[in-house]
């Protein structure tokens, strides 16, 4: 089972059980548990791998190099490089995979990224930081209604992490983000809060930065990451809407950019201490 295009990633596998995912652009997040048996892959994407759970079994070639066994103990990352072939023969364990385009990786890390994909190894235990974040998206998409501005806002944190992992630093910070640059934002996400597919690289290309640089200068000029600020705008915006009591709560929470009314629920009680339906009637009292 995958939701993977064929067209931006070619992959064969063992079959998956307990298969969850979230597919966005360019971006793909996977956690299931695979039987034992053979891997091939190969895509346009980078690939971090990270097994829940440790291999007794673990064999695999990068490229065109030669077959490795190797020991693969539970939290141990992957790197496969866009346009690589790596083809992997292990025993069962659980997976988070996550796939990104070379170019976040590029703005992360510019020329200081540059692993030897030569090598015939790209994988390092995980530190506590990568680890935490890689969790954080399995439990994003294991959770019902997956906040694509989360996953995204986690991704590029995924990504910095990666850079640093394998052996460089992020990138220096470019240009800041001007007042008018800021302003032009902010209204974009006013018109656009009802758009549940917003996305930090759209916003980012409002102020014509890279998603990377972007959501740093935002945050250290608001106090809050992209993802953070949009949502609060969200729950904002629904308290005003929650006044007219003829207003359904799922109107409410598609007309606010919230993937269902239960994901709704569970973010405005998350950053108002009350639900929605509690707040209209405390409004209305």
């Amino acid at each position: 089972m995958s939701d993977i295009d064929p067209q931006i990633f070619s992959i064969s596998r063992p079959f998956l059980a307990r298969y969850r995912s979230f597919v966005r652009h360019d971006m793909i997040v996977e956690s299931y548990h695979s039987d034992a048996g053979q891997m091939v892959s190969k895509g346009a994407l980078h690939r971090i791998s990270i097994n829940r759970t440790p291999h007794d079994q673990y064999a695999y070639r990068l490229g065109d190099g030669a077959f490795r066994r190797v020991e693969r103990p539970a939290f141990t990352l992957g790197f496969q490089p866009a346009g690589m072939a790596l083809e992997v023969d292990g025993d069962a364990a659980d997976y988070i995979s996550i796939f990104q385009p070379p170019a976040l990786y590029q703005s992360v890390g510019g020329d200081r990224f540059s692993p030897d994909y030569r090598r015939d190894e790209l994988s390092a235990i995980t530190d506590p930081t990568t680890l935490q974040v890689a969790q954080a998206m399995a439990l994003a998409v294991e959770a019902d209604g997956s906040d694509p501005l989360l996953l995204e806002h986690l991704g590029i944190s995924l990504a910095c992490c990666v850079v640093s992992l394998l052996g460089a630093k992020p990138a220096a910070a470019g240009s800041a983000l001007t007042s008018d640059s800021l302003r032009r934002v902010i209204d974009y996400i006013e018109s656009m809060l009802g758009k549940s597919d917003l996305s930090i690289e759209e916003l980012a290309g409002v102020a014509h930065m890279s998603p990377f640089h972007f959501s740093r200068e935002f945050k250290k000029t608001t106090g809050h990451a992209p993802h953070s600020f949009v949502v609060m705008r969200r729950v904002e915006r629904a308290k005003l809407q929650l006044a007219d009591r003829r207003r359904p709560m799922a109107d409410i929470a598609y007309n606010t950019g919230f993937s269902s009314q239960a994901h709704f629920s569970s973010v405005f009680r998350r950053l108002t201490g009350t639900t929605p339906r509690e707040y209209r009637r405390s409004f209305q009292a």
